[in-house]
């Protein structure tokens, strides 16, 4: 038989070296992933005992397999660490050599290879010899120095050794990863349900809520078996990625919103200045509104202007996310004091000015700008709002096709001045609202001649029927019964009777 000890061949070590190598090449072209993996794993073992033989031909055959194992273990091992990643950076070539990555399972397809390759030793080692050659060979053996028998009890003790080292690596890295895993995953949690309904794209919720799952599943999964090191950290960095993409959107929903509510800032701005100039030029002329109304007026509008003046582009980007999504609401708030203290401070002013609970007091009754208004074509002395000559034409030409002739319009829109001259505060003209109060100043209501019969006759009958179809009537107010019968008073549906 061959001795275990006899020399191999360098010839031989050095076809085998040749072959492995095709046959890894082979099988990472041809085989599947999940075959090509373990082949070769178990080729880079047998590759490193040829390799051992073929540098030391004398070497043990044992020895040689241990001595591949413990550097295949070896290098298996420097992928817990950072510094292979940092050389195959440097110089992408020694991933042939190094491998790319931790793989528990490869342990066990090194330590098949090692065996193998020992195996295969014995079957390429030196031709047979003589029995009292072999018998030689075992005095030879007994009579062994110390120094060799040491050896052979220290290397199965060194590969115990490695081996006991590398299962608690494993253990301590596969710990850690699942520690921090699940410390990730409870900020992912809190961040996904604290973004319902506050982010600018549904999708990345959806997203990652499933890489939450999935790194759950990997929580879930028995180490080594189903979680390999390095599966825990790839969790991780997908639930981060998902995290960000949600911290992202909710930016920019945040942000959106904010914009749009500062886009209904400035009407309502403007409308409040315009209340408090108007008022002030009453309580100039002696019919000043509740101060309290004012100052209330005056207050929400100095808040509001500075929440709208800090909540600019510039100054969102720099808030933090937590006082960005609070902006929108904050600004909705402020507006909203505005809108309400405007409201507050009419009503307040309406009861200064206008007598009658159905009159309502506006800052620009009386004050149109000319393109507001339009003369009316068959009266163009008097003139309504332009949004609303379309409904009275209509009325009338209806009018003309009933009674053969135009409506006789008597008054339409009346300046402020206009008003002033037809009321007197001294001596109220009980036909004319105070300035400000009556909705001729809107440009709303015209005042029409219903003949003679009044509101018996038919043409107020007719009207009452009929008005209405094209955007017109008849108040309450000044029906027969109503505070003030006038039938020849018609305005706007669109009348503003309230704030």
């Amino acid at each position: 038989m061959t001795s275990p000890d006899a020399r191999v061949p360098r010839a031989a070590s050095a076809v085998l070296v040749v072959v492995t190598v095709l046959a890894g090449l082979g099988g990472r072209r041809w085989l599947p992933a999940d075959v090509a993996g373990p082949l070769g794993d178990v080729l880079y073992a047998m590759l490193v005992v040829w390799l051992v033989v073929l540098v030391f031909p004398r070497a043990p055959r044992g020895l040689a397999s241990a001595t591949a194992l413990a550097l295949c273990t070896a290098i298996e091992l420097s992928h817990l660490t950072e510094w292979p990643a940092a050389l195959l950076e440097r110089l992408p070539a020694a991933r042939f050599v190094l491998g790319t990555t931790f793989g528990a399972a490869d342990l066990a397809w090194y330590a098949l290879g090692a065996f193998l390759g020992g195996a295969l030793l014995v079957v390429v080692g030196g031709r047979p010899e003589a029995v009292d050659e072999a018998l030689r060979h075992v005095r030879a053996a007994r009579a062994r120095p110390a120094g060799r028998r040491i050896t052979a009890f220290l290397v199965p003790l060194a590969l115990l050794g490695v081996v006991a080292a590398a299962g608690i690596g494993v253990g301590r890295s596969l710990s850690i990863e699942a520690d921090e895993l699940a410390a990730r995953v409870e900020v992912a949690q809190a961040e996904l349900d604290g973004s319902a309904d506050k982010v600018a794209d549904d999708d990345v919720r959806s997203a990652l809520s499933t890489a939450i799952d999935d790194a759950g599943t990997v929580l879930e999964g028995r180490p080594v078996l189903d979680r390999r090191p390095g599966d825990a950290t790839d969790a991780g960095e997908r639930l981060e990625r998902a995290v960000t993409a949600v911290h992202d959107s909710r930016r920019t929903f945040a942000t959106t919103a904010a914009a749009e509510v500062r886009e209904t800032f400035a009407p309502v701005q403007r409308k409040a200045e315009r209340i408090l100039t108007a008022t002030d030029e009453l309580a100039d002329a002696g019919q000043a509104a509740d101060e309290s109304a004012r100052a209330a007026l005056r207050d929400a509008l100095d808040a509001a202007t500075a929440a709208h003046t800090t909540t600019g582009p510039d100054h969102l980007t720099e808030l933090p996310l937590a006082e960005l999504e609070g902006v929108a609401g904050d600004l909705t708030t402020r507006r909203d004091d505005v809108d309400l203290a405007t409201h507050d401070l009419m009503s307040a002013q309406d009861a200064a000015v206008c007598p009658e609970p159905d009159q309502v007091w506006f800052p620009q009754a009386g004050k149109l700008t000319a393109k507001r208004l339009a003369p009316i074509p068959w009266a163009p002395q008097h003139s309504v709002r332009a949004d609303l000559l379309e409904g009275l034409v209509a009325l009338d030409e209806a009018y003309q096709a009933e009674f053969g002739e135009h409506l006789t319009v008597n008054s339409g829109y009346r300046s402020y001045d206009d008003q002033l001259a037809v009321y007197n505060p001294d001596q109220p003209n009980p036909l004319a609202a105070p300035p400000g109060c009556s909705n001729h100043g809107l440009g709303t209501a015209v005042d029409l001649s219903m003949g003679p019969e009044s509101f018996d006759g038919a043409r107020y009958a007719w009207m009452k029927e009929h008005a209405e179809e094209y955007g017109w009537t008849h108040p309450a107010w000044a029906e027969p019964d109503g505070r003030l019968p006038e039938p020849w008073h018609w305005e706007s549906v669109e009348t503003p009777l309230g704030y």
